[in-house]
């Protein structure tokens, strides 16, 4: 027998006041990686929040009132936010990119596959391995961040995972836009930039690398590009709960215990809000269509990456260089391992479509 269960956690009102001082905490770094990002965009403001969150917990001895809260952001409000982002990325992507549709999903499918079957000849732990997976195939450090909760990742595994997919993301960046103009690739795409774009937003990991590397052409290409990124990104929630039932399967089956698994209730979320979100669009009165476009501009552009940028203060914060020592290098290969075999099988996938795309 299989059991099936949601996660949802609980917090009373005097376990909340009890978070304050971290959350404040957090948030002051999250303003931080806002103040950095604005002079270095290349690196979202996501990622200074989490890379100040661990120069935080490496060089300060951080009080425990204040780790209480840290907590409380690297976890609960990590997975609201994770949820709340399903509002700004709609289903109904998947109709707007036709045929370059196929090389998002078979990318999100084949890094995910390939990191736990390489993962495991490799002697990589499980849970790193589908961190390094869903942050190739996905959108790096978010997708390691929605994961991470759900299967239970130390911090070291998230630092590991999050450091190696950023650090090749933005070699990626540069390197696909330098493959276009100065190489063969050029004619296997048949000089089309529009098939570029594709590949971009198949093979490179974070969204802001994304819009760097479309834009390199020129600015109207970043729009196809994010649009299959954002097919990559709305297949966080079937990702997660494929990463939580193989856990529990596996640590079941090791075990000999009766396999239980547990279904994150903010991947439920991010999935119903999403189809929420392609349905508004389409049922909503006239009279509130601008009112919603509003609201939803707000929500993308700025209170979820704002939330976001205060868990992963909190995730960053959790970070410790002595755990990540007892690691090893091998990790690190392992992430460079993965996102060149994501690049290349991205760009066998361009080149195949590259005949049928106008």
């Amino acid at each position: 027998m299989t059991g099936l269960r949601t996660t949802l956690p609980r917090l009373n009102a005097e376990e909340f006041t009890e978070n304050i001082p971290g959350l404040i905490f957090a948030m002051f770094m999250a303003l931080c990686g806002y103040a950095i990002w604005t002079q270095f965009k290349p690196i979202s403001a996501l990622m200074w929040s989490f890379l100040i969150g661990i120069a935080a917990s490496n060089i300060l001895e951080i009080p425990d009132k204040v780790s209480k809260g840290l907590g409380y952001s690297s976890s609960s409000l990590l997975k609201l936010s994770i949820a709340l982002l399903g509002l700004v990325t709609s289903a109904s992507v998947w109709l707007v990119v036709g045929v370059g549709v196929i090389n998002a999903i078979v990318i999100v499918l084949f890094a995910f596959i390939t990191s736990i079957i390489l993962g495991k000849r490799l002697g990589i732990s499980n849970r790193l391995a589908i961190l390094i997976g869903v942050g190739t195939s996905i959108c790096g450090a978010s997708a390691i961040a929605a994961v991470a909760p759900a299967i239970g990742a130390k911090e070291e595994e998230i630092g590991i995972a999050i450091s190696g997919i950023t650090l090749f993301g933005l070699i990626s960046m540069f390197l696909y836009p330098y493959l276009f103009t100065n190489t063969a690739v050029f004619d296997w795409f048949l000089g089309n930039p529009m098939v570029y774009a594709i590949w971009v937003g198949s093979g490179v990991h974070e969204s802001a690398q994304v819009l760097v590397a479309a834009s390199t052409l020129s600015p109207e290409y970043m729009q196809p590009a994010l649009i299959i990124k954002s097919i990559r990104i709305f297949m966080i929630a079937p990702i997660v709960l494929a990463s939580t039932f193989y856990l529990n399967r596996l640590e079941s089956e090791k075990g000999k215990l009766t396999a239980r698994v547990s279904v994150p209730l903010f991947a439920i979320v991010f999935l119903v809000n999403s189809l929420v979100s392609a349905g508004l669009s389409s049922v909503i009165n006239p009279a509130f269509h601008g009112a919603w476009i509003i609201a939803k501009t707000a929500l993308k552009s700025s209170i979820i990456p704002f939330l976001l940028s205060i868990a992963f203060a909190g995730v960053g914060s959790k970070v410790r260089f002595s755990d990540i020592a007892k690691v090893g290098l091998k990790p690190f290969g392992f992430a460079a391992l993965m996102s060149i075999m994501t690049g290349v099988v991205a760009l066998g996938m361009a080149v195949f479509i590259a005949p049928y795309i106008a």
